[in-house]
């Protein structure tokens, strides 16, 4: 179903035109985004059939439009209709579209067409662009990669090389005059550089601007502009090229840290500051970011508050950009590098010996616990297994009395029958060395192991229920160790 914007009336999807009041018919989708603009479905000139609403802007409306009889898309640029009352703006309207026809550079946006309507509306017909607006790319990604910010200047210098070499001063460079067109067959990331309304300033201001009208600004003549508006613009001098210098200076300025140098609420305290304040550096405004040193000495010329010390021409600026290519890939490469190092890192970090030690410990303790628990359950088995003699072994066969309760008798000696670990500290950690003493390789201290032999009285046997004597008790040595520190 399609809308006929003036009466309003629907029609079938086939229907182009109204049959009422002879408009085109247009989408919902289509109407919804033009709201009530007047001229949506209407021809201007008797060449232009309006079909869709692209954009605004303080100087006119952006329009998709039908070009007859060729029946091709372009977009054409309607300025406000109060500047067609004028005769002098109609003079120099005329004057500077006639100029920016000739301007033929790929980075160039083409003017196919321009004129007055019977209605007296201005007009000029551009090549239709796919793609979007530098200012919405920023919006979307904040910042842009070093090379992207440079790839995007580079465009913009040299369509400012072919228009100076004419004698055209842009005047109002900033991130809304700047298109990124997409190209058919191409990657989406492969744009190409557009500028756009080239001399629109001057069409309004005429050849001396009066500088910063404030009521102008709130009005939305020049909104948005105060942020790239050169020192000498601002004051309303004459300008030159190197005004649009300056301005290529705040966008770099802005693409690489997200936002221009000078913002405030007041166009007027922005302009004051372009006027007298000196800039930050961009490497201190995102410290983080792999900017050559470089570069940022460059983008502080090109905002050097004299034009006699930016670079002259964008043909030169240029060339220092492009000089800078192999320092910005080397610093790009450097940026992948560190990013992949940190993304090893995160999936596999370091363990620290901290935690192996604490493992260790864990287990050890485990361990212990493990043993003590089954020499509590099995004193009998520990006996025997501490034990000197086979033969020992064999007569121990029978439940045996617990060592606490067998009284040692004179030459009895038995192996260590104590419960402490092996590196317990001795009493006398400072005890002197004597010969025969052994160094124990397994603590970090110095231990010295000293061997002695100590009589105690083996396990005696449990009589047998009959009442035949019980066997003879059996004596053995055994070394015992002991640990002293020193």
């Amino acid at each position: 179903m399609r809308i006929c914007p003036k009466c309003r009336n629907t029609v079938a999807d086939d229907v182009q035109t109204c049959p009422s009041d002879g408009r085109r018919t247009v989408t919902r989708e289509v109407l919804d985004a033009a709201g009530n603009d007047p001229l949506l479905g209407a021809t201007l000139d008797e060449r232009y059939t309006i079909i869709g609403r692209l954009g605004a802007g303080g100087m006119g409306t952006v329009y998709r439009a039908e070009q007859a009889p060729l029946a091709r898309e372009v977009a054409l640029k309607v300025l406000r209709r109060e500047l067609g009352r004028d005769p002098d703006t109609v003079a120099r309207f005329t004057r500077e579209a006639k100029l920016l026809s000739q301007l033929k550079h790929p980075n160039t946006v083409t003017i196919l067409d321009f004129g007055q309507s019977p209605e007296g509306l201005l007009y000029l017909a551009m090549e239709l662009l796919e793609g979007e607006m530098l200012s919405s790319r920023m919006r979307d990604v904040g910042t842009l990669a070093v090379d992207d910010a440079v790839r995007v200047a580079c465009g913009v210098l040299r369509s400012l090389d072919e228009a100076h070499s004419r004698g055209i001063i842009h005047r109002d460079l900033k991130p809304d005059n700047i298109f990124l067109a997409r190209v058919h067959g191409r990657p989406d990331d492969d744009v190409i550089v557009k500028v756009v309304d080239f001399g629109i300033a001057k069409i309004r201001d005429g050849e001396h601007s009066p500088g910063l009208d404030p009521v102008a600004t709130q009005e939305g003549t020049v909104f948005g502009t105060p942020r790239y508006m050169s020192p000498e613009q601002a004051q309303g001098k004459s300008l030159d090229g190197r005004s649009d210098l300056y301005a290529v200076g705040v966008l770099l300025f802005h693409m690489l840290t997200g936002q221009a140098p000078f913002t405030d609420d007041d166009a007027v305290i922005v302009m004051a500051h372009h006027i007298k304040t000196v800039p930050p550096r961009v490497r201190e405004m995102v410290p983080g970011a792999r900017i050559p040193a470089s570069l940022e000495s460059l983008v502080a010329r090109a905002l050097d508050k004299s034009p006699d010390e930016r670079p002259q021409t964008a043909q030169l600026f240029l060339s220092e950009l492009e000089a800078l290519a192999p320092e910005i890939e080397a610093a790009r490469e450097r940026s992948i590098l560190a990013a992949e190092a940190t993304t090893i890192l995160s999936v596999n970090p370091p363990v620290r010996r901290a935690w192996i030690g604490l493992a260790l410990g864990a287990a050890a303790a485990i361990a212990a616990v493990m043993v003590g628990i089954s020499l509590f359950k099995h004193p009998s088995h520990e006996a025997a297994s501490v034990g000197a003699t086979p033969g020992a072994q064999a007569s121990s066969s029978a439940p045996a009395v617990p060592p606490a309760q067998v009284p040692i008798a004179p030459g009895d000696t038995v192996a260590a029958l104590s419960n402490a670990p092996a590196t317990a500290p001795d009493p006398t950690p400072n005890a002197a060395a004597e010969p025969g003493d052994e160094i124990d390789p397994r603590d970090r201290r110095r231990v010295i192991v000293r061997r002695r032999t100590v009589p105690v009285v083996a396990p005696a046997p449990v009589p047998a229920p009959s009442a035949a004597p019980p066997p003879p008790r059996h004596r053995t040595t055994q070394p015992y160790q002991t640990f002293e520190g020193m």
